[in-house]
């Protein structure tokens, strides 16, 4: 229920200026990652599902009309569910790849507020020139230039700096901007040392940052087991049915189209049973 609820959020927020900013929290994805999705899912599906049900209703070893009728229905049913299942996997790819680029631009931003603050200049000062430098990196596009141009908007429009950067964190669905947000509103209402809070808020979020790449780089070797063990079966199948006409013919059968809807099962629950293991947070 929390999930689809999740789905429901509106795509942008207004911000404390009503300018529309992206809400973090959901992704929409455009028409062309939608597009490319379908057709990526729904043809290795399709391919997929002629490696195992495709030749049903040969006679003598013939196709016959009623074998090309079944590939095309194969085809289309295995592609159509292969996209049901697999296009959210692809959308959270892209949720996920999104919200890592937002942390490294938000390290990025960091590192620029700590020597303007170390340089002398105040927090609001830090905050209004971040964008010019950060300029120098990253387009007008990217997530981080965008929100700083709201921020100073904000500010030159009579909006604190707390409200502009509460209301970021409130969006960014990362805990650590969220938790920047709340130092930033102590530090305004109980005083404190901006420069002291951006240096250690840069530290640990490299720290985690850093542990993070760590476990990565000791799972790669196992997601790659995995992705492989998962084409095996794909495979494996294809190449029996290419050498051996007697395996091709006894998986078409009655008992052989049962036995394969079965392991097809059991391959897509591993699958996904597989990604959970891996998926470590």
């Amino acid at each position: 229920m929390a999930k689809n609820k999740a789905e429901q959020e509106p795509q942008f927020i207004p911000s404390p200026i009503n300018g529309q900013m992206i809400n973090y929290k959901v992704y929409y994805m455009s028409f062309g990652e939608k597009l490319f999705a379908f057709l990526v899912t729904f043809v290795l599906g399709g391919l997929a599902g002629l490696v195992f049900y495709g030749g049903l209703f040969k006679q003598g070893g013939e196709a016959t009309m009623a074998t090309h009728v079944s590939n095309i229905v194969v085809f289309t049913l295995i592609g159509g569910i292969a996209s049901k299942f697999f296009i959210p996997a692809i959308k959270n790819s892209f949720f996920e790849k999104r919200a890592k680029k937002l942390r490294k631009q938000f390290m990025d931003l960091l590192e620029v507020l700590s020597a303007s603050l170390s340089a002398g200049n105040t927090v609001n000062d830090a905050f209004l020139n971040a964008r010019g430098d950060l300029l120098n990196q990253y387009s007008e596009k990217e997530y981080i230039i965008r929100e700083l141009a709201e921020i100073s908007s904000g500010i030159t429009n009579g909006k604190t700096l707390e409200e502009m950067v509460m209301s970021f964190g409130a969006r960014s669905n990362n805990e650590d901007i969220e938790n920047f947000g709340n130092v930033i509103s102590n530090c305004y209402r109980l005083g404190g040392n901006f420069n002291d809070v951006i240096s250690r808020t840069r530290k640990i979020l490299g720290d985690k940052i850093g542990i993070e790449d760590e476990i990565q780089t000791k799972l790669a070797s196992n997601v790659l087991q995995h992705n492989a063990m998962c084409l095996m079966p794909i495979i494996l199948v294809s190449m029996l049915k290419l050498m051996n006409e007697s395996f091709s013919k006894n998986l078409a059968s009655g008992v052989g189209v049962v036995v394969t809807t079965v392991a097809i099962a059991i391959f897509v629950g591993s699958y996904f049973w597989g990604r959970k293991i891996i998926d470590i947070k």
